[in-house]
């Protein structure tokens, strides 16, 4: 019998935990009383943060004219938001780095996030211009509840994908887990995420990135962030044909203001991209 929602978390408990620096700054972004060089001196205790956030902050991604080279200095030139966001994207991949196993191939799991966030960043640049790397993170995490299914339940989730496989058309993948396991992988991320005091408008993007309709005030960032998740299987499978990968809901598009014929441009961007996003936040297919 499968664990509960709740078991799974549970079990988890430990294993995923959020580092202590990560949970601080979540905490100092929402302190009027923080500054600049407090939240610098925070993420400077930790080395190995510290690099990734300079490489991220010095790369093409960000398209900066003058090399950052303090954390403070991208603090103030980034935003206080932002680094937050950061630095909870890179702790998240490194926390979920040690749950490797032979269920799920961890190199294509991260691909498809980083396609997914890549897509919901390009999306965002035509309704929500300031919210770009917020809803990078968002598409980046938007599956990490599948990684702890597979950690805790590798047998159930593959029963999961053989059922959406063998009724696919009439059932999708989320109904399949909620068929074997009594849950999806958004709402075990959702969960999680809300575990570990996530921004609520992360928590609900990474809830309804399926679907976007439920997720309140927060409907038009998890639409993109849904939209993004379809243009990530289709940058996958180099396709532009949505009949390939999960479908689209039509109320997303008319949310965000945009048509399907933005596909073909963001597709092919994501796929120029990809690469050298991996090499900031990957190596070899692992997590630094």
């Amino acid at each position: 019998m499968a664990l509960t929602l709740e078991q799974l978390l549970d079990h988890s408990t430990g294993l995923v935990s959020l580092p202590a620096v990560a949970m601080r700054l979540n905490q100092m972004v929402d302190d009027p009383n923080a500054t600049v060089i407090d939240i610098g001196h925070l993420i400077s205790q930790d080395p190995a943060l510290t690099i990734r956030l300079l490489k991220l902050a010095n790369s093409p991604f960000y398209g900066l004219t003058h090399e950052i080279d303090t954390i403070s200095r991208a603090v103030t030139v980034i935003g206080i938001k932002q680094i937050r966001d950061l630095v909870l994207a890179t702790e998240v991949t490194r926390v979920f780095h040690e749950m490797l196993n032979d269920v799920v191939s961890m190199e294509a799991f991260w691909r498809h996030s980083i396609y997914c966030g890549l897509a919901a960043r390009m999306l965002a640049k035509h309704g929500l211009p300031r919210k770009g790397e917020f809803l990078f993170i968002c598409g980046l995490l938007h599956d990490i509840g599948r990684l702890l299914i597979y950690k805790h339940e590798p047998k159930a989730a593959h029963e999961a994908f053989l059922l959406g496989l063998r009724r696919r058309g009439e059932m999708s993948p989320t109904q399949a887990e909620k068929e074997i396991l009594g849950y999806d992988h958004a709402e075990v991320g959702g969960a999680l995420a809300q575990r570990w005091q996530l921004p609520q408008s992360l928590q609900s993007c990474i809830f309804y990135h399926h679907n976007p309709a439920g997720a309140g005030e927060f409907q038009i960032e998890a639409s993109i962030v849904h939209i993004a998740n379809s243009i990530a299987h289709m940058a996958e499978l180099d396709t532009r044909d949505e009949r390939d990968v999960p479908p689209i809901q039509p109320q997303a598009w008319e949310r965000i203001q945009l048509t399907a014929a933005v596909l073909p441009e963001i597709i092919e961007k994501a796929q120029q991209q990809v690469v050298e996003v991996e090499s900031l936040l990957l190596r070899d297919g692992e997590v630094f």
